[in-house]
């Protein structure tokens, strides 16, 4: 029996095109719902240039390293950090199976890693924005972590690897998932399902749940009442996993993605909890939701207009360089 048998059922995902930004705003974004847009990345030259063979034609000796950081920290195993050049991993890539599933580059900074690909996936769709993880913060450890948080990253892998833990996306931001190459099966549960997922004690938005497919229902019996939804992602098409919602992914064949994560007026009192509720020191903590507070009431005024933009096509608040990171 796998993830997808057992337990409920939850409600399907909605597929959606020529979604306007204002029904994506009231329907998906406010309501805190995901959505998949199936022509979200029309005109995206990637959708027709990226592939594995690509990457190894144009990046072969590039070399970098992996590790299962992740698993460590919620698991306590994994491997340490290996060293690949990228037409060897691509070779794993196309040879990946269930049984044996070549390692997974995930999370890596597009800009950084590939500076060159940064034209290919644009223009980004207006769905993402507002976004106020890259701006300017006078908390250090507030700019420090959003900032990071705003960066686009890239994810390449075989069939039969997957995302290594159950999570939802830390300073509970939404995240944007744009499938460029392959295809990708995801998990999803909502907020109101986290009592079912057995959350970390000390990183609260990573489950203990290490197999959904195959679950120790004697050490996590609460995970049989679980609901949830799962789906496929194709090329061309993103995926908007809302703020607190649980979710994983299954690569199926190779697969290539980018993703974005994004906060705003719609996620911002979620983020305030977030750092809040981590604070040790109780005075530190009144002092970040006052601090955060102050900086979201501003934010949320200074983008009141923001739809009517949208709808004409004009970007965002511009962002200056010495805002960002990286």
């Amino acid at each position: 029996m796998t993830a997808t048998d057992r337990g409920q059922k939850g409600p399907q995902v909605e597929r959606r095109a020529n979604l306007s930004y204002d029904e994506f705003a009231e329907q998906y974004l406010y309501a805190n719902r995901p959505v998949i847009v199936t022509d979200a990345l029309r005109g995206w030259r990637a959708v027709e240039r990226w592939t594995p063979q690509f990457f190894k034609q144009e990046f072969g000796d590039m070399r970098f390293t992996l590790t299962d950081d992740l698993k460590k920290k919620v698991y306590g195993e994994g491997s340490g950090p290996v060293e690949y050049e990228m037409a060897e991993f691509i070779d794993q890539v196309l040879q990946s199976t269930e049984r044996n599933p070549a390692p997974y580059l995930r999370n890596k900074i597009l800009n950084e890693l590939f500076p060159s690909l940064k034209n290919d996936i644009e223009p980004l769709p207006p769905y993402i924005r507002p976004n106020w993880l890259p701006e300017r913060y006078l908390v250090k450890r507030v700019r420090e972590q959003l900032n990071r948080g705003a960066a686009i990253e890239l994810y390449i892998g075989g069939a039969g690897a997957s995302f290594p833990v159950l999570h939802y996306d830390g300073a509970a931001t939404h995240a944007f998932l744009m499938q460029i190459y392959g295809r990708k099966q995801y998990i999803v549960y909502s907020p109101d399902q986290t009592r079912f997922l057995y959350p970390k004690a000390e990183k609260p938005n990573l489950s203990m749940l290490k197999d959904l497919d195959k679950p120790d229902l004697e050490k996590f019996p609460l995970f049989a009442q679980a609901v949830s939804s799962t789906f496929f992602l194709e090329p061309g098409e993103l995926l908007f996993v809302p703020s607190l919602w649980w979710h994983t992914a299954k690569i199926l064949t190779p697969s290539i993605t980018v993703s974005i994560n994004t906060v705003n007026g719609s996620n911002w009192g979620n983020l305030v909890n977030y750092v809040a509720e981590r604070c040790p020191n109780p005075v530190v903590s009144v002092g970040s939701r006052v601090y955060l507070n102050v900086g979201g009431a501003w934010r949320s005024w200074r983008d009141r207009k923001w739809p009517r933009r949208a709808r004409a096509g004009i970007a965002g608040p511009r962002i200056l360089p010495q805002e960002r990171v990286g």
